[in-house]
């Protein structure tokens, strides 16, 4: 199976992965293929089970991010963007701004149409009217965030836009990272914060966040921006073993990549690898539009928190390789990070977990 193209005139994208080959790496799967039901929900495997939005609308998003476009429309151009191609895996979902907290769609079972309307709600330089030097409440928002996440089950996903300044919460006079400990001590909870910090302290505070659990990162609101793809990847993977047939027309772009194998709890890049990551490397050097993705994987040996992070720093080795050896912006990279999941081979036998020890490697275009 090849990998599939991008779509002639889709931007929005979600990269899952897939393995249905020895050579395999990411199927592209888009919002064409989606809403024609050619990716079933059989085939999708969720990687949490709900997902909460905090919607920054503080003064610090009143500046400009690019000519003619403030940071709060961007902000909500990117959801829109994210949702609308986030399929049904029965997930439940909320929307809420944390300046002040207000609930735009109360948690309750995710429903794309409903949930693209509340986000249209949302305010932004048409509505918010003079929301320039409002407060940055965060710590005030994670509070919030208690009471709803222990009514949840499973995993949930936290996604938070911020630029890293915040006030103390008036009640209990904390930070950010202090209200954020006991949510990641108590629940199954990921943060994923969505960064326009410009400051080393602010860029300290959400990397501290992001240092809470294994599961939590931090992704520039630059590359979300312009590469849609940085936001994919952190609710479902598509099931190793189906191969997904889509019948739309396709542009050919990209480039067969293999996957990137390690030994046992390494990760180091084998000189094996280093000419299969020169190839993609020299790809993007000779494609500024193109970009590529990385996902790393584990075997099940081992604790699950650990091979998460363990995969995410197997994803960032082949990244780290690749930069060292081409002059590419590193956005046009994106990590990835499965941990202990979609296993491609037996792990009860050496050879099965070996191959399950990987980074796949997608290549894809944008117009």
């Amino acid at each position: 199976m090849k990998k599939t193209p991008l779509c002639w005139m889709i931007l929005v994208l979600v990269v899952v992965s897939m393995s249905a080959v020895p050579a395999g790496a990411f199927e592209i799967i888009t919002e064409e293929d989606i809403t024609q039901n050619i990716v079933t929900r059989e085939m999708l495997i969720p990687t949490a089970d709900n997902f909460i939005i905090l919607y920054d609308a503080s003064g610090s998003m009143a500046d400009a991010y690019k000519p003619g476009v403030m940071k709060i429309d961007a902000e909500q151009q990117i959801l829109q963007q994210q949702i609308k191609i986030l399929p049904n895996l029965g997930y439940n979902a909320g929307l809420y701004s944390f300046t002040p907290f207000k609930a735009y769609y109360e948690m309750q079972p995710y429903d794309r149409p409903k949930l693209r309307e509340a986000i249209d709600q949302l305010p932004n330089t048409q509505t918010a009217g003079g929301f320039a030097g409002q407060p940055t409440p965060l710590a005030e928002g994670l509070t919030a965030l208690d009471p709803i996440l222990a009514k949840l089950e499973g995993k949930t996903v936290v996604f938070i836009f911020t630029d890293g300044t915040y006030t103390y919460n008036r009640v209990t006079k904390r930070r950010p990272l202090d209200e954020a400990k006991p949510l990641v001590d108590k629940y199954d909870v990921c943060f994923y914060l969505i960064s326009s910090a410009t400051t080393p302290k602010a860029e300290k505070l959400l990397d501290d966040m992001a240092a809470l659990n294994a599961c939590s990162q931090v992704v520039p609101f630059d590359a979300l921006y312009k590469n849609p793809v940085w936001g994919a990847g952190v609710l479902f993977v598509v099931n190793s073993t189906v191969d997904v047939v889509t019948v739309t027309e396709r542009k050919v772009v990209g480039a067969e990549v293999n996957d990137i194998h390690f030994d046992f709890d390494q990760v180091d890049i084998d000189a094996d690898d280093h000419a299969n990551l020169d190839k993609v490397g020299a790809f993007l050097q000779e494609n500024p539009k193109a970009y590529a993705v990385l996902a790393g994987f584990t075997d099940n040996a081992g604790d699950p928190e650990y091979n998460l992070k363990l995969s995410r720093m197997r994803a960032q080795s082949a990244k780290n390789y690749i930069l060292e050896q081409s002059r590419i912006d590193p956005d046009r990279v994106v990590v990835l990070a499965y941990g202990a999941t979609n296993f491609i081979a037996d792990n009860d036998t050496p050879e099965g977990r070996a191959r399950n020890r990987r980074v796949e490697v997608a290549i894809g275009m944008l117009d």
